[in-house]
């Protein structure tokens, strides 16, 4: 992007990272479903399934040389790699906190990814935090510290969930990927392993793919489509509007993914829960009413 180039703040970017951030929303419900196979079964079909579609996609839409400049880029292949890597821990992370019951601290993750990507922003790319940003980091940090009080430990499904994904954000601003053929690359890098895993799962008897009928195939197969559509509609955003205006959008994914964990899937939500996400809630509350300030005034010097 030249420096003549300014991400969009309305616009195809924005309506983008839109449709991810709801189909993210509802993902944890999706491996409710199917959580007749084990997190790291889901995984490796999440990667091999979506390899397949993004090549498939690859094709369709002629994109064959943007894939081929990717290919051919040491530099774009190394940080694809280290981006395959965080995506796939945020993956596996998140698919292990609905499977043990743990959807609701999922959530808070999420929650507090849009401060998590407030401050990579500012470390990154120079994005300034006005003090009205800096107290809402602080009331959202608040919030996690009264988990830490109340349980004895971290939140640390949230926490690792937040910052993997975090700085894959800030690795694929740094790639100037199509998002299709980056994101088939990603998964086509993770392959090898899941492939392997699979066929090794598959010999231990242990597999769920292929031995519970042609529905749950179908589901595991689905994979495919429910994970590379909002990717795909993520790294687009990412690319075409400002970092911290796609970490503020981000809060519509936890608050699906709340009333999932407590409404679909039956979470307990606690007193020191009420606490921590009221603190955080307060907090972006106070983070979007800024963001919100900023852009009145904009519009008005224009």
């Amino acid at each position: 992007m030249s420096s003549s180039q300014k991400p969009a703040l309305i616009g195809a970017g924005p309506l983008a990272g839109l449709g991810a951030f709801v189909i993210w929303g509802f993902l944890g419900f999706y491996f409710k479903i199917i959580d007749f196979a084990s997190p790291f079964e889901i995984l490796a079909h999440r990667i091999l399934w979506s390899a397949i579609l993004t090549l498939t996609l690859v094709f369709v839409l002629k994109r064959r040389a943007r894939l081929w400049d990717l290919l051919s880029s040491r530099r774009t292949m190394g940080l694809l790699f280290i981006s395959s890597l965080l995506i796939a821990g945020n993956w596996v992370i998140y698919i292990w906190s609905v499977h043990i019951g743990h959807a609701l601290e999922a959530s808070l993750g999420y929650y507090i990814m849009p401060l998590i990507m407030l401050i990579l922003g500012r470390i990154f790319f120079g994005e300034k935090l006005n003090r009205i940003q800096i107290v809402s980091v602080l009331i959202c940090f608040a919030g996690v510290l009264n988990l830490l009080v109340f349980f004895g430990s971290l939140p640390w499904i949230a926490l690792s969930l937040s910052l993997l994904f975090g700085f894959y954000g800030v690795i694929r601003k740094f790639v100037p990927a199509d998002p299709i053929a980056g994101l088939f690359v990603e998964c086509l890098l993770l392959s090898p392993v899941a492939f392997g895993y699979l066929v090794w799962l598959n010999a231990s008897g242990t597999m769920a793919f292929t031995n519970l009928g042609i529905g749950h195939d179908a589901l595991l197969v689905s994979l495919g489509a429910v994970t590379t559509i909002p990717l795909v509609l993520f790294a687009f955003a990412a690319r075409n509007m400002k970092f911290s205006a796609l970490g503020l959008m981000q809060y519509l994914n936890p608050t699906i993914q709340f009333f999932v964990a407590v409404l679909l899937l039956g979470e307990t939500f606690t007193q020191a829960h009420m606490i921590t996400y009221a603190l955080v809630w307060i907090g972006l509350g106070i983070f979007t009413w800024d963001n919100l300030r900023t852009a009145r005034q904009l519009r008005r010097k224009s």
